[in-house]
């Protein structure tokens, strides 16, 4: 059947299958809505439907996967694809780093700025004002990456990165994880941003002024909200002993 395949659909279906076989944890666990893996029937919806199925896309930090699945319901069964996106298998468990950084404030000692990103962002095609955070690599502690990406990002250094957190990226969509960090900022050196991050500059603002750029809107990426809700419960947490 798969002689009448395009070519992109015959190579997403092969790297599909040897994806199932070394993976096999990607595809369990999905009791209500399970993952058909039988090639006849793969074959034979992606050649009636004309729909790419198996691994449709890959790059260094995510793979885009459709998958052929079975949903049931009063009515009977029914075969759809569902879309996800994976981590690269080799990088299997490597949490993204997002950084909450805070400096005292100059005229308060008891106040706290946070240090975020001004950072053009291809999703939105705008400007985003956000924390700093980056994915995971082979090899390095996350709290590790977690200082590196705010050294990269914004030159500001730290020497400790507490742990905060974990939340999944987006349920719905992908079992990526994001863990959150706090560092205490203790200097500050030249940034040195990855060639293709589109960073414009750095902005500090007092927590206050956050949540007000939050509610406002001004400020709308999801990580940052998530990390000063784990950083004022540490506060709130130490404040109560």
């Amino acid at each position: 059947m798969t002689e009448n395949f395009s070519e992109q659909q015959r190579d997403a279906l092969a790297r599909y299958y040897r994806l199932s076989e070394s993976f096999p944890g990607l595809f369990s666990g999905r009791v209500r809505r399970p993952i058909v893996l039988e090639p006849a029937i793969l074959e034979a919806y992606a050649a009636e439907h004309r729909v790419i199925l198996g691994v449709a896309f890959e790059t260094p930090y995510l793979w885009l996967i459709n998958d052929l699945v079975q949903s049931s319901a009063t009515s009977g069964t029914t075969l759809h694809p569902y879309l996800r996106f994976i981590e690269p298998p080799q990088a299997a468990g490597m949490a993204g780093v997002v950084v909450i950084a805070t400096i005292p404030t100059p005229e308060r000692p008891s106040g706290q700025q946070v240090v975020l990103v001004e950072q053009e962002r291809h999703a939105t095609g705008g400007i985003e004002l956000e924390l700093p955070r980056g994915f995971g690599e082979p090899g390095i502690p996350p709290a590790a990456q977690a200082l590196r990406e705010l050294r990269q990002e914004t030159g500001y250094i730290g020497t400790e990165a507490t742990y905060l957190g974990t939340t999944l990226t987006d349920s719905g969509l992908t079992s990526r994880s994001a863990s959150f960090f706090h560092v205490q900022v203790t200097s500050r050196v030249p940034e040195d941003p990855e060639a293709h991050e589109a960073i414009l500059g750095t902005v500090l603002l007092e927590l206050d002024e956050l949540w007000n750029r939050i509610e406002s809107g001004a400020v709308r990426d999801a990580f940052t909200v998530q990390a000063l809700a784990f950083y004022e419960r540490q506060v709130t947490k130490k404040r109560s002993g």
